[in-house]
């Protein structure tokens, strides 16, 4: 990976901060880290693990760290790492050692906070940990489960829904729904966030018709069965999409899924996978009420407009995703799931109605009210920052 940055305007006057290459030609290592802002706090954010990872989409990922951090008033910085290689390859462990030893200056010195990402996981920042000789900041299991699953692997889904439920409330008073309406949601993606919106829709009741892996897509205007389909992604990981079996199943390309909604009734589309899915290629194949990302940076550069325009509510990617970090304020003194999920509601369901109306109130789209929100969070600290900078400057001089 060469330091080619395709777009410029990606750095502005928040950052990046610092955009490092990291190689290890020895065995093949290619990584990058990019540290967006620091004024607020340490920097925080996942390493993923990609074979197309560029270094355009990591200053984008690190900068919706800092807003995700900013919309929810925590005193952390935006940041985020990645290893150019495929997650399935065998030399997986080598890469992360190599990336661990390259990386450890920054952890320890600039104390990036890194967690798991797409491509990684929990045992894969254990090992960084314990390579960089802190094993006791490698995250550890809370021991609680739900549906078989860790509780963890959840927060970011049921997170997402409860965005989903919050717009579905205010369409609802505003009589775009009936009363006992259940909305109908596409998601891509059927992983570890995946599997939490599955769990959380069956709770709301709501219906899920869509949904994708890596092997496929399938869509059943009536509504997939959500106990079938975590039964089956426990027995058959990502090829549930080829075991799943209903009346009326449509199997589609996986790339074809969301433009299912402008043939089907559709409400919500769920982005669940890469960068950019909602782009100018698929905008007029969509029709929906809103889309609530489970996956960051979704949107195609200038593509919000456009959605605003067919009166799509284009809800913020760091907004609905932000699950998981939240969830580390209280899991280590919750006694129960119920007191950990109850915390992140409260949050989430909160910020989303404030994103809602106040985008309202301030005529601009969901997606472009949450920045401006984040921002003027983010302005005060950089403002603080640099008064201590001046400061310093005049006792030397």
């Amino acid at each position: 990976m060469s330091l080619n940055i395709k777009d410029h305007s990606l750095l502005d006057e928040l950052g990046p901060e610092k955009i490092i290459t990291l190689k290890d030609p020895n065995v093949g290592m290619t990584g990058i880290l990019v540290i967006d802002n620091t004024a607020i706090g340490w920097p925080a954010g996942g390493i993923r693990m990609a074979p197309d990872i560029t270094v355009d989409e990591m200053i984008r990922l690190a900068r919706a760290m800092t807003y995700k951090f900013a919309s929810y008033r925590l005193k952390v910085g935006g940041a985020k790492a990645g290893i150019m290689a495929n997650p399935l390859s065998d030399k997986k462990d080598l890469l992360i050692t190599s990336f661990a030893e390259a990386i450890k200056t920054f952890i320890l010195e600039d104390h990036y906070v890194c967690g798991p990402d797409m491509g990684t996981y929990d045992r894969d920042i254990e090992r960084i940990f314990n390579i960089i000789g802190k094993p006791g900041l490698a995250p550890k299991p809370l021991g609680m489960e739900m549906n078989g699953f860790p509780v963890e692997i959840l927060y970011t889904g049921y997170g997402v829904c409860y965005c989903i439920e919050a717009v579905f409330n205010h369409l609802k008073k505003r009589g775009v729904f009936e009363e006992d309406y259940k909305p109908k949601i596409i998601l891509e993606g059927f992983g570890k966030v995946g599997i939490g919106v599955a769990m959380s829709l069956k709770e709301l009741g709501y219906k899920l018709t869509g949904v994708s892996t890596i092997k496929g897509a399938i869509f059943d205007e009536d509504g997939l069965n959500l106990d079938d389909l975590i039964e089956l992604k426990h027995q058959y990981g990502d090829d549930l999409i080829n075991q799943y079996q209903s009346k009326n199943l449509i199997r589609v390309k996986k790339e074809k899924l969301f433009e299912l909604s402008s043939d089907y009734p559709t409400d919500f589309l769920v982005p669940g996978a890469r960068p950019d899915v909602i782009n100018s290629d698929i905008i007029d194949k969509i029709e929906v009420k809103a889309i609530v990302p489970a996956s960051n940076i979704p949107y195609e550069k200038g593509i919000t407009k456009t959605l605003k325009e067919k009166g799509i509510i284009d809800f913020p990617d760091f907004v609905a995703n932000a699950g998981e970090v939240l969830a580390i304020g209280v899991n280590k003194i919750a006694e129960s799931p119920e007191e950990i999920f109850d915390f992140v509601r409260s949050r989430i369901y909160e910020k989303a109605m404030e994103i809602i109306t106040g985008a309202i109130e301030n005529n601009l789209s969901a997606y472009d009210f949450a920045i401006k929100d984040a921002l003027s969070y983010v302005k005060k600290y950089l403002n603080r920052k640099a008064k201590r900078t001046e400061k310093l400057n005049k006792r030397y001089q």
